[in-house]
Order: structure tokens, then C-alpha cells, then sequence
């Protein structure tokens, strides 16, 4: 079952490095999504795992401390398990907050795009 798992995160991880330099085509699996946080109230989705790459769609959290009426905003996983993570430009969720560098590919409409994964939070079916 181990030999699995690390088989899995490894294919996971070698999918996301082949395919982050462009967008692929092919149907991403179903699975878990990524939503903004509580704490971080939206999370943007991005072409690239850059900061100054476009943002596509903009994710929102309107829950608990969170400005705006009931309910918050998904987005699926480009890899089922939410793995895939690559290094990308530096961000930070809030100004002044730490700096990180991890970028989560996610699903928008059938083409690969970017979160930064310490802005949200991951949940598996």
C-alpha cells in the first residue's frame, strides 16, 4: 500500500512538471477541490504559478469572518488527490504575511491553471 501511495505522488508530481509549462488538453480526474479559507477570504486562480500571471477567475469565501452573504466558491483539482504541487514565483496571502512558493494546478473549465496553496484550503471526496 506504501509502494502505491509514493508511486502515486510520484506520478503526480512528474504530470505537473511536464505538463506546467503549457495547458494541456487532456480531462483532469475528478476528485478534490481547492476553495479560499476563512482566514483568507479569496483565492485567485491563475494561468501560471506566477503572481504576475493572468488571473482567470477569482475563488470567494463568504462564510464566518468573511464579508459577503452565505457560501464559498470551489474549484477541482487538476489531479484527483490535490497532488502536484510545483514551485513557482514567490506570494503572500496577505501583505506582509510570509513569503511562499507553492502552487497547486486546479481545473478551470478543462484547462490547467494555478493556486497558491497556502492561500486556501484542499478537501478530498
Amino acid at each position: 500500500m506504501r509502494a502505491l501511495r509514493f508511486l502515486a505522488l510520484i506520478s503526480g508530481m512528474l504530470l505537473a512538471v511536464l505538463g506546467a509549462a503549457g495547458t494541456a488538453t487532456a480531462a483532469p480526474a475528478a476528485g478534490g477541490y481547492a476553495a479560499p479559507t476563512q482566514v483568507y477570504c479569496k483565492l485567485n486562480v491563475r494561468a501560471n504559478a506566477t503572481t504576475s500571471s493572468a488571473i482567470v477567475r477569482t475563488l470567494y469565501n463568504r462564510n464566518g469572518s468573511c464579508a459577503g452573504s452565505s457560501g464559498h466558491d470551489s474549484i477541482p483539482c487538476w489531479i484527483a488527490t490535490c497532488t502536484g504541487v510545483i514551485t513557482g514565483s514567490s506570494y503572500t496571502c496577505t501583505t506582509g504575511g510570509s513569503s511562499y512558493n507553492t502552487w497547486l494546478p486546479v481545473n478551470n473549465g478543462g484547462t490547467r491553471a494555478w493556486v497558491a496553496i497556502k492561500c486556501g484550503t484542499y478537501v478530498l471526496p
